[in-house]
């Protein structure tokens, strides 16, 4: 090579070289976002943050009337959000709004020595302590375990200390560009990262999260609002979307820092002080009562969303898998002491809401097969396909452990199942107002009904779900005696047909 073309060679790598040492690593980029937020020991000081007064939205809530159907935008507000970051524990207290549903709702992760455990408070049902996997929030999170993993101090701190160390890139969002990189958080999360390269904050950042009912989803936060807190310049407004649609948003007007009164959030109240020991012990509870109804039918009552449990010579059928793992491994645990030899072989789906499906993936795991409607079927096959890989639930772990697990089992508008002298009937109506179609369990037997959302027994109370649910009962020609609900208790069928003659 001759001259020339050498030095052009050099000056060229040379112009490389120069040109790679302006552009920053992922590590340079947090440090930078750790100094314009207040100071990388700043940040470490940080124990507790606790949010308060907020406002935003949360959909993604699985309570459609059809299968399908796009979902309301439920609005939050009174959002208080408490993250402990020294103690690993979490909060998230608000109140929904959704159409004419509202509820006031209280979920709290804390710990009784190193051990976790979760608080639920909804009145006026009673409070409740139970094990993490009992918790189920409509807040701006699914859990409030996702606080502590999805806030911005953890998360800039992870990237200050473990972020990458190869050059930036960068890449455009919402029509802008910023510059990112990738970390792993120190519990093993990949994550990516976008800095604004004007004011240096994190603008945003992406990761896989963990849904229960949803399983994992591409999720994506975005960060606004930076304004002063506790000497730190944080971020007051949150915007999460999750599988490429709209989750939650919220804007907090304040944000406190190392608040001394952070500490009695996490304290757990004497009234379940025996509880929260049973659910340390347990590994996975939440209180679920076993109680007779009539010969071979009983019911499961739990803290807020009961199911029927009907006993057949060789095993058992579950209307109603509710709420959320802990609920219905718990309930397994008490049918498998009362009846041993008598395996959970059926689990009946009254309809797709998530807060009365949040134990099918549990049931499967141990081998239920999940009854269900033609009409609900679509979102219950989305609910058991769904990979859960973070962290892994039940039915992912017996999967990946090659276990025999349950699996859908559809049917038309009518389903029986019967052995020996029992028979349990399924019947799927239109029409409800509240959903449609929704299911109704019947034991012809000893004239047990089985319905959620429709009416709650030992209330009294009427309403539109009520009288079609006396007009479908009457049309199908089922002779009710006993009315059980998915939510309150077990009473005669004629206080049905009293509350609605008094609407």
């Amino acid at each position: 090579m001759s001259l020339r073309p050498r030095l052009l060679a050099l000056t060229m790598a040379a112009a490389w070289l120069a040109a790679c040492s302006s552009i920053p690593t992922t590590r340079q980029l947090a440090a930078d976002a750790a100094a314009a937020m207040g100071g990388i020991d700043e940040l470490r000081a940080v124990e507790t943050l606790t949010m308060r007064d907020g406002t935003g939205t949360r959909t993604r809530l699985g309570q459609t009337v059809h299968v399908g159907d796009e979902e309301d935008v439920a609005q939050l507000t009174q959002v208080v959000e408490i993250v402990d970051l020294a103690g690993g524990r979490a909060s998230m207290h608000y109140m929904l709004t959704s159409g004419g549903f509202m509820q006031n709702r209280h979920e709290i992760l804390t710990k009784r020595g190193d051990a976790l455990v979760g608080v639920e408070i909804i009145p006026p049902r009673p409070t409740i302590a139970t094990s993490p996997s009992g918790l189920f929030s409509w807040g701006t999170q699914n859990h409030p375990g996702l606080l502590l993993r999805r806030n911005v101090v953890s998360i800039v701190l992870a990237a200050v200390e473990m972020g990458s160390e190869e050059l930036a890139e960068d890449r455009e969002m919402n029509g802008r560009t910023y510059k990112y990189g990738t970390t792993r958080t120190g519990w093993g999360e990949e994550v990516g990262l976008y800095f604004n390269p004007d004011t240096k904050m994190l603008a945003a950042y992406e990761t896989t999260d963990t849904e229960s009912m949803l399983g994992d989803q591409p999720a994506v936060y975005l960060l606004n609002d930076y304004r002063s807190a506790g000497g730190l310049t944080l971020p007051h407004a949150l915007t999460i979307r999750k599988g490429g649609r709209d989750y939650s948003s919220v804007q907090f007007p304040t944000i406190a820092v190392n608040d001394p009164a952070a500490e009695a959030e996490f304290e757990i109240r004497d009234e379940v002080s025996a509880q929260a020991d049973e659910a340390i012990a347990a590994g996975e509870y939440s209180p679920v009562v076993l109680t007779d109804v009539a010969r071979g039918v009983y019911f499961a009552q739990a803290y807020s969303h009961n199911s029927l449990v009907v006993e057949f010579p060789s095993f058992l059928a579950v209307v109603e898998a509710a709420y959320t793992e802990a609920q219905s491994t718990t309930l397994a645990r008490v049918l498998g002491e009362r009846f041993p030899d008598k395996p959970i072989r059926y689990a009946a789906v009254t309809h797709h809401h998530y807060d009365h499906t949040g134990g099918v993936r549990g049931l499967a795991a141990i081998g239920a097969s999940i009854v269900v409607s033609d009409a609900h079927s679509p979102e219950m096959q989305m609910v058991l396909d769904a990979p859960h890989t973070n962290p892994p639930d039940n039915l992912a772990r017996a999967r990946t452990a090659g276990a025999s697990v349950g699996s859908l089992e559809v049917y038309d508008q009518i389903h029986t199942i019967e052995e020996g002298n029992q028979k349990l009937e399924l019947y799927a109506v239109s029409g409800s107002p509240h959903v449609d179609p929704i299911v109704l369990a019947f034991v012809p037997g000893p004239g047990v009904l089985f319905q959620s959302d429709l009416f709650f027994p030992g209330t009294g109370a009427g309403g539109p779900t009520a009288v079609h649910l006396l007009e479908a009962v009457r049309e199908l020609g089922l002779n009710v005696r006993i009315n059980a609900g998915g939510h309150g208790g077990v009473g005669p069928f004629a206080e049905l047909e009293t509350a609605v003659a008094g609407n």
